[in-house]
């Protein structure tokens, strides 16, 4: 009897994508810092999302976020830091306050590691892959870890950036305003940013898309 070790990994990711269910008025974290065609489409074409589940570089990626989440655990705790292991969160926005006539909705977000440290606070942890050690960090990476510190209510946070040529760390304090997060969800960026296209599963049939 043979152990299909492929079949078995390729059911763990897509059993782990399907608990991430998409709500009406409900936004990602992650929609706010990227194209907002996209949350639509996952929706209209969740199969297309699902096609990326076994992509080598993201399957890379995420053995290093549950590596290095696993060991950072277990470090913070023996330093004294109290760890919160599922670090989510929601927080309902009346965008009318900001943007006239716009209605209420729900973000809804989740970071890698949130820790208490007696000297920093409530701290959050963000641990990012790249494929090259270019511009770090990353526009859109900072503006969701602002994003986290707000949502969260966190002093500090850093982000960890793992690359084939360095693994580093960049602190960020900002936070991002209510006014600026519902700017966001109320005035759609299509692409947010020019780069984003080229790796886009939905850009096979997205009218938006851009050629670089």
């Amino acid at each position: 009897m043979s152990l299909d070790l492929i079949g078995i990994l390729y059911r763990y990711f897509k059993e782990e994508r399907e608990k991430h269910v998409r709500e009406p008025g409900v936004y990602w974290v992650t929609d706010l810092v990227s194209c907002s065609q996209k949350e639509k489409f996952s929706r209209l074409y969740p199969e297309l999302e699902l096609a990326q589940l076994f992509k080598p570089i993201l399957i890379q990626g995420v053995l290093v976020h549950v590596g290095l989440e696993t060991i950072l655990k277990e470090i913070l705790k023996d330093l004294g830091a109290e760890i919160e292991v599922e670090p989510e969160t929601t927080l309902k926005l009346d965008l009318g306050k900001f943007i006239p006539g716009a209605g209420e909705v729900v973000i809804k977000g989740r970071v890698d590691l949130v820790v208490k440290l007696p000297s920093k606070g409530r701290v959050g942890i963000e641990i990012k892959t790249a494929r090259a050690d270019l511009s770090l960090p990353h526009e859109h990476h900072v503006d969701q870890v602002k994003i986290y510190n707000t949502l969260f209510n966190l002093d500090q946070s850093y982000l960890i950036y793992v690359t084939p040529d360095r693994v580093t760390q960049y602190g960020i304090e900002e936070r991002m305003s209510l006014a600026d997060i519902a700017e966001r969800v109320a005035k759609p960026r299509i692409p947010r940013y020019s780069w984003e296209c080229q790796y886009c599963p939905f850009s096979v049939l997205c009218p938006n898309k851009v050629i670089r």
